[in-house]
């Protein structure tokens, strides 16, 4: 009997399978090796020396309770914040809905080190060093715009017959606190459960507050004596919490499953303002702009003098050519596995547990961690090390940080496609080749787009990973203006700032542009 000799397309699908594996495990030997190089030291002997500060239960405990306070005041800051907007602009008749959409949209997409340089130009004599509480005020306020688009989110999915019914027996007040805002604690705990991420992996705020969390004691650790064991098993505690969260909040309201929430049946009703639809929108707008204006007017101050301005701004053209190029390559690197995982985890395929596992530990993996990491991994001779003296490593580290990001933002566009249209394809003759050209591909375009836009914005804004890996030469803007913050907002780091905004304009367009050919095809 003849030997069946492979196809084409039989080729393709295994270089496929070995390319998004070969991916997925690249990503996650950095966390692995965090974890087993801190496990060794802790086990190991010859480092009881290196471990008899790092292993301290009172310092441990101080970590522990600044990272609490910061990411619970971040999280109710940005969950009051994004319920009140969110809410006018999904639910209600309020004039400039899709205008307060798109500022929320911008303000999510501003670099976390921008906000930062706002708040140091705003009032730097006003910050408390060494508050927990004003530290995790900044950071819910940095989110607030992100907290707004998911909550908006949230409540444009809430179940309309639910809300329907209950109307019958209840005035509108009642219904909303009754029914509807109860039908959002899933996306309310989706909204802390990302600001936590974000917060506890980040150490901007906190290294220039001095507030001692997790992140900032495992990068300023390692900055003081370049070891790496101390670093690492600070970042396991926090790293393990992050986790178990995840795994909890994913198994109690299954953000990610088959009977995802986010789901959306009939559109819910319209809440009628009536007497208060100008008012509301009047307060709303005076609300954005006077938060904008009040960052922004004393940062547009610090320009002065004006003479020489023109020579600040091409003295930063290499970071900001720089970012970008690294930013474009970091999200290219992202999306092209991010497709298929994605696939592969919200369809069930025999990759799934190890993609939710790569999931897991990339977002809970502390930003310096990664960087620690790679450079344990890539500094020593060879391709490695001279990846490691390249840009290149920079686009690797953003690649670490956002795949699970990418991965998530493709599912639902992964679970919007019927499975019949695969087995329609199948029963015409179309191999896996053929499935991916007419089937998986074209559901994946244009969210590939969109999660391409969003790993750019999140690449450019990376500070803790980026910090502790780039090469002499290649600076980013987010490593300057982490630099210069240190010293004062002077005229040069103004410039910095506001020419990352200017810089984020761009992918912010794309993104409004997506979303609004989006919404008029769903519509």
């Amino acid at each position: 009997m003849a030997e069946r000799v492979p196809k084409a397309g039989d080729l393709l699908r295994w270089a496929a399978v070995g390319f998004h594996t070969a991916a997925l495990l690249a990503a996650l030997v950095v966390p692995a090796y965090a974890v087993l190089d801190a496990g060794g030291a802790f086990f190991g002997a010859g480092h009881s020396a290196s471990l008899t500060g790092v292993l301290n239960v009172r310092r441990w405990l101080t970590l522990l309770e600044n990272t609490g306070v910061v990411c619970g005041v971040a999280g109710l800051t940005a969950v009051v914040a994004g319920i009140c907007l969110g809410l006018l602009a999904a639910r209600t008749d309020m004039p400039g809905r899709r205008a307060l959409v798109g500022a929320a949209l911008l303000g999510a997409c501003v670099p976390v080190y921008v906000s930062a340089v706002f708040f140091l130009s705003l009032a730097p004599t006003l910050l408390g060093f060494g508050s927990a509480a004003l530290c995790g005020f900044l950071y819910g306020l940095v989110y607030a715009p992100l907290a707004t688009l998911v909550l908006g989110a949230t409540f444009r999915a809430a179940g309309r017959e639910l809300e329907e019914l209950a109307l019958l027996d209840a005035g509108r007040a009642k219904v909303l606190l009754r029914v509807t805002l109860p039908q959002a604690a899933w996306g309310i705990v989706a909204v802390v459960m990302i600001v936590t991420l974000f917060v506890a992996t980040d150490f901007t705020i906190a290294d220039l507050l001095i507030v001692r969390t997790f992140s900032e004691e495992c990068y300023t650790q390692y900055q003081l004596d370049h070891g790496r064991i101390g670093p690492l098993l600070t970042s396991v505690p926090v790293m393990l919490v992050l986790a178990v969260l995840l795994v909890v909040v994913e198994r109690r309201y299954r953000l990610l499953g088959e009977d995802s929430p986010w789901e959306a049946g009939a559109k819910p009703s319209t809440l009628a303002l009536r007497r208060w639809r100008i008012p509301a929108g009047v307060a709303a707008g005076a609300l954005v702009a006077a938060g904008a204006g009040t960052l922004l007017v004393p940062l547009v101050l610090r320009l002065r003098p004006l003479a020489g301005l023109g020579t600040a701004v091409a003295n930063l053209r290499h970071e900001l050519w720089t970012t970008t190029a690294l930013a474009a390559l970091g999200a290219t690197f992202v999306v092209l596995p991010a497709g298929g995982l994605a696939w592969a985890m919200a369809r069930g395929t025999r990759l799934r547990w190890l993609v939710a596992a790569a999931i897991i530990l990339l977002l809970a993996i502390p930003a310096p961690t990664v960087g620690i990491s790679l450079t344990a991994l890539l500094n020593r001779p060879g391709l490695l090390g001279a990846a490691y003296d390249s840009p290149v490593v920079v686009a690797i580290g953003y690649f670490v940080r956002f795949l699970p990001i990418g991965v998530l933002l493709l599912i639902p566009a992964v679970r919007r496609t019927p499975c019949e249209l695969e087995w329609a394809a199948r029963v015409d003759g179309c191999d896996w080749l053929g499935v991916h050209r007419h089937v998986r591909w074209p559901a994946l375009r244009r969210d590939a787009v969109l999660a391409w836009l969003v790993v750019v914005i999140l690449c450019f804004g990376e500070v803790g990973a980026t910090m502790l890996v780039v090469p002499p030469g290649w600076e980013t803007t987010a490593i300057r203006a982490f630099t210069l913050m240190h010293f004062g907002v002077y005229r040069d780091l103004a410039v910095l700032a506001l020419l990352s905004i200017g810089c984020i304009l761009l992918p912010w367009g794309g993104l409004v542009w997506l979303l609004a050919r989006r919404r008029t095809c769903e519509s």
